[in-house]
């Protein structure tokens, strides 16, 4: 993973810390990578990944997953990490991922996606449809945007396919949100993939 993200001139690798507990250079990285291992608890692996000495806010980061059951996934996510890529990702899944948490933005691969919305699924609302029928029909434009946002796309991806800025993309999402009576994107997720006979969204 070093040697596929050094291969883009717009990362810096920062090595772990030294044994002595200090950074490789001041302050705290843009992101930092977590590998999920087994005999680790999340707590531990969190922990000293997201803390500096000195700093006062947490590192984003990207947890890296080996096939870790969906409770672990909920921890990270309890520990506030909304990144995941798995490790036998295709190489242009992590740093998207990286671009992603450096600007914000949760990145989850399909898969995790799949088990967070299968675990998710029987805890949430019996009804997820929209409370009311759209007033005022979706424009092509907000079929096109919703389309991609159900198939678990970001703000950043869909602006890109599209060919929007990022500000256009958020005030289409709020539109369509609006639309159709719903609350959130996962809730549009959701009624997506019911609607259409699947069990889980895929991205």
């Amino acid at each position: 993973m070093t040697a596929l993200l050094q291969e883009d001139p717009e990362f810096t690798i920062v090595n772990g810390r030294p044994a002595g507990g200090v950074p490789d250079r001041p302050g705290p990285p843009d992101v930092v990578l977590i590998e999920d291992l087994t005999g680790v608890t999340v707590a531990e692996a969190v922990a000293p990944a997201l803390r500096f000495p000195g700093e006062t806010r947490a590192t984003r980061a990207v947890v890296v997953l080996k096939g870790s059951g969906t409770d672990r996934v909920f921890g990270y996510l309890r520990s506030g990490v909304r990144s995941f890529v798995c490790v036998d990702a295709a190489p242009e899944v992590l740093p998207a991922a990286v671009r992603a948490t450096a600007r914000g933005e949760a990145f989850l691969n399909d898969d995790t996606a799949r088990r967070i919305i299968d675990v998710a699924l029987p805890h949430g609302p019996g009804d997820v449809s929209p409370r009311t029928a759209p007033t005022t029909p979706l424009t092509l434009r907000e079929q096109e945007v919703f389309a991609l946002l159900t198939a678990g796309r970001s703000n950043a991806e869909i602006a890109e396919s599209c060919g929007l800025s990022s500000k256009t993309v958020k005030f289409h999402v709020s539109n369509i949100l609006r639309k159709l009576g719903m609350r959130n994107r996962i809730q549009a997720v959701v009624h997506a993939a019911r609607a259409t006979g699947r069990g889980t969204a895929a991205a």
